[in-house]
């Protein structure tokens, strides 16, 4: 066997060209493998690699050392998470990269190899933290976008095929391995450049969860539901577990118990939020439903969730409903 080490992140210039449907700008080309003493410059004054790095990434000429890049935090992960789930027959590797297809079968070949028993070996992409391409050793040498992209240098499939060979032995043998090192936790250093909401408001004679827009009182099997409401910004809470819209049918009008039979994450519906003033802080939600055939007949009415922050600070909770309708 052959002892092969990674190297300090870095991309290529033909990450720079961009793919053939998603070319880059300037004058980039894939295939690049020599450098440019203006982009040298570019990139030395962002952060310069060292000859050793330049060396070991080799073929890739460096156009970004991400690895010697700290500011505001590291650019790109020096420690991945690596992981393999077993279900009955079934052999999930979860990697933390984009596997090119070569490199996807031979990863699947080494671990079916490794674990001879398993029915279906499948390679579960971009798992726990992202360390852009990987590349076999030959797509390397030829520096292409991926090749470009692949960070840790010409070994870095070799590595991987390399760990996973181990954390399958392990995962069939019921046996421990040491966790390895933690990769850092960035959450409290993140940087957004989106705008944070400074506060919503109803219009005049409105509260949030006014239905603005009611349905009409019939429907049939395609017809497409909408509704509008008095909303908040949907930032104010992402709704975690929870909704935004709902569709439900009534099961007892004696009762007035209605049951949920739709969500927004479902493939019939449809969630759009309106801005309609940045000053005054107003907006709509527009709800839609699309009846699929097979819908029971019965009364309906669509349910909205929100949250709105308050001018003077504070976020609170809103709900409304729209009139109830009829699906025959």
């Amino acid at each position: 066997s052959t002892t092969v080490y990674g190297c300090l992140p870095a991309m290529g210039y033909s990450f720079a060209a961009g793919t053939t449907d998603g070319p880059g700008a300037f004058d980039f080309k894939q295939g690049t493998t020599t450098s440019n003493p203006l982009w040298n410059a570019v990139r030395d004054f962002i952060a310069e690699p060292t000859k050793e790095d330049i060396k070991c990434q080799a073929p890739k000429p460096i156009l970004l050392a991400t690895g010697r890049a700290k500011f505001p935090y590291e650019w790109q992960p020096k420690i991945v998470s690596c992981s393999v789930a077993r279900i009955g027959g079934l052999l999930l590797a979860a990697v933390p990269g984009e596997f090119t297809t070569m490199s996807g079968r031979r990863l699947r070949n080494v671990i079916a190899k490794t674990a001879p028993e398993a029915r279906k070996v499948v390679i579960a992409g971009l798992s726990n933290i992202y360390s852009d391409y990987i590349a076999t050793p030959e797509e390397y040498q030829a520096q292409r976008y991926e090749a470009a992209s692949t960070i840790y240098g010409p070994h870095t499939l070799d590595i991987y095929l390399n760990k996973y060979v181990e954390l399958t032995e392990a995962l069939i043998a019921s046996k421990s391995i040491p966790q390895g090192p933690e990769p850092p936790d960035l959450s409290s250093q993140l940087i957004s450049l989106v705008p944070p909401v400074l506060w919503d408001s109803a219009p005049w004679g409105h509260e949030f969860g006014d239905c603005l827009k009611q349905p009409f009182k019939q429907y049939s099997y395609g017809d497409v539901v909408m509704a509008q409401f008095v909303s908040g910004h949907p930032r104010n809470s992402i709704r975690h577990g929870r909704w935004y819209a709902t569709v439900e049918r009534l099961e007892s009008e004696e009762d007035d118990a209605w049951t949920t039979v739709f969500t927004d994450a479902d493939w019939e519906t449809k969630y759009t939020w309106i801005r309609d003033s940045k000053v005054m802080g107003t907006s709509r939600a527009e709800i839609e439903w699309e009846i699929p055939v097979g819908t029971p007949k019965g009364t309906y009415r669509i349910h909205h969730f929100g949250n709105y922050k308050y001018v003077l600070g504070g976020i609170y909770p809103y709900h409304g409903f729209t009139d109830s309708f009829e699906v025959s």
